[in-house]
């Protein structure tokens, strides 16, 4: 809360403002009360707006992995509107996220050329093309570890991966704070076996101790 002082000549002039406002909004429900309330409030509004101090607003520092899975950072950066070209080359990632996408191939699709096609992107999504398709990935990996029975080399191959070169699971765990197998066995990192608020570190621990079952991956 803050106390504002307007001045005494400042005071003398608003005064009669605010009184006839008061009145306005407690008697006139016409149309042109209304308007008439409007203007009044924000001629008030442009006096005390200059005496109005804000202390800035902090913004706490994100973790690596916080910067790699903000697809879109929202609120800390200006909005542009998603161009239409780029909005097709999302999609056709977003059809066949499984294909190795060459850039050539991308930066055709959009007309537009290699440097173009990643600032534009970036400024629409926030990331690259090529980090874009791999979040797709992450997150059809995620959901079929959740839904599905299959092997985490299955799912790792479906979505496009090598299962046997450890790409897959370094990305998987850069997004999602845990490895494919650790997704499987406690679920996502706030959740575990034990129950809801338990953390991976903590359902690790209690695993080690031998009190669960080995999971088939």
């Amino acid at each position: 809360m803050q106390v504002l002082r307007v001045g005494e000549s400042q005071a003398e002039r608003l005064g009669p403002i605010l009184d006839e406002l008061a009145t306005l909004t407690g008697e006139d429900q016409s149309p042109r009360g209304y308007f008439r309330a409007y203007a009044l409030l924000f001629t008030v509004l442009a006096a005390i707006a200059p005496l109005v101090r804000h202390a800035p607003v902090e913004v706490p520092p994100l973790t690596s992995r916080q910067r790699a899975v903000r697809v879109a950072p929202p609120r800390w950066r200006e909005f542009k509107p998603v161009r239409r070209e780029i909005m097709r080359t999302a999609a056709l990632m977003q059809s066949n996220i499984a294909r190795q996408w060459p850039l050539t191939e991308l930066d055709a699709h959009a007309c537009l050329s290699p440097s173009q096609l990643n600032r534009v992107f970036k400024d629409s999504f926030g990331v690259t093309p090529p980090v874009y398709l791999s979040i797709l990935r992450v997150q059809e990996m995620a959901r079929l570890i959740r839904e599905t029975d299959l092997l985490i080399g299955t799912i790792t191959e479906r979505v496009g991966w090598c299962h046997h070169c450890g790409q897959a699971s370094r990305i998987f765990r850069r997004y999602m704070g845990v490895t494919p197998i650790e997704y499987r066995r406690y679920g996502p990192p706030s959740a575990s076996r034990a129950g809801p608020g338990v953390g991976i570190a903590t359902a690790r621990a209690d695993d080690s101790r031998g009190n669960g079952c080995a999971p088939t991956y």
